[in-house]
């Protein structure tokens, strides 16, 4: 079994168990890249029925240490705790869907963008005929619609992307709660991240999606900041990905099936969550 280790709200780390070694044989720590990941995030991030840590991110730790010929240890770590892994030294970077934003930005450096995320509508279905909405209409007059409703989740781009166009936001902290919302009519509109796609899936005698919004987000790996050296390598790794034959390539096979069963849309593959959009 890999080792595992893992930080709780506290930030106390907890390795695992270390199998058929002992100190004599323990590697130094500049042999040992630690890779702080949540791991509670299938497919993409999770552990196994084995014990062991799985999915996307995993891979891709795994393959940056190989690139960087060093060992790795993943630390689980609660995403609240992430960054403050990097600060403790607790890990040395973070592989774990974290987008980019201006806050996050001010505590740790970020990578090249090595995954994305859309920004869609899912839009009450009465509400989307009766106004001849489709994606070739502007986000401007999409946002300027006589009668819109838009709900969201506090803190997230469903409530700052419609505000954005001008828009009031009633604000909930439960999301499933708004896509009842939408679904009902009592609200028209409720902006968010790929996941929209499932949602659309799963209420589509209710609901349509609208994807002529403009704005995406983008994730990264982070470092402590300062730290050029790591940086730079994971820079030149994630290059690796894009190329002809590269991971993403290789990796597609095994995760277009997963990407499409979590969007709830078998069209949407691996491509779809890792290629800039345009």
């Amino acid at each position: 079994m890999k080792k595992i280790a893992s930080i709780i709200l506290t930030g106390v780390l907890i390795t695992g168990i270390l199998t058929g070694c002992d100190l004599s044989s323990a590697k130094s720590d500049d042999q040992i890249l630690k890779v702080a990941i949540d791991l509670k995030y299938p497919p993409f991030m999770y552990v196994d029925d084995k014990g062991d840590p799985a999915g996307l991110e995993v891979d891709l730790a795994y393959a940056l240490g190989e690139y960087m010929g060093q060992e790795v240890e993943i630390v689980n770590t609660d995403f609240s705790m992430l960054i403050p892994s990097l600060e403790t030294g607790e890990s040395d970077i973070v592989i774990s869907d974290m987008t980019v934003n201006d806050e996050r930005k001010q505590k740790v450096d970020f990578s090249e963008g090595y995954r994305y995320g859309r920004t869609l509508a899912l839009v009450n279905k009465e509400f989307y005929e009766n106004n001849n909405i489709s994606d070739d209409m502007s986000v401007e007059d999409f946002f300027k619609l006589d009668g819109i409703k838009s709900i969201g989740l506090s803190g997230t781009i469903s409530v700052s992307v419609p505000q954005k166009y001008g828009v009031d936001v009633t604000e909930i902290t439960e999301i499933a709660s708004g896509i009842m919302e939408v679904t009902s009519g009592n609200y028209n509109v409720l902006v968010g991240a790929n996941t929209v796609i499932g949602d659309h899936a799963a209420n589509k005698e209710t609901t349509e999606i609208y994807s002529g919004i403009p704005e995406y987000f983008t994730s990264a790996f982070a470092v402590k900041k300062g730290n050029t050296e790591l940086l730079e390598k994971a820079n030149e790794f994630i290059a690796t990905l894009y190329e002809k034959g590269g991971l993403y390539e290789q990796l597609a096979s095994k995760y277009n099936d997963e990407v499409g069963e979590f969007l709830k849309d078998k069209s949407l593959g691996l491509e779809y969550i890792v290629n800039k959009p345009e």
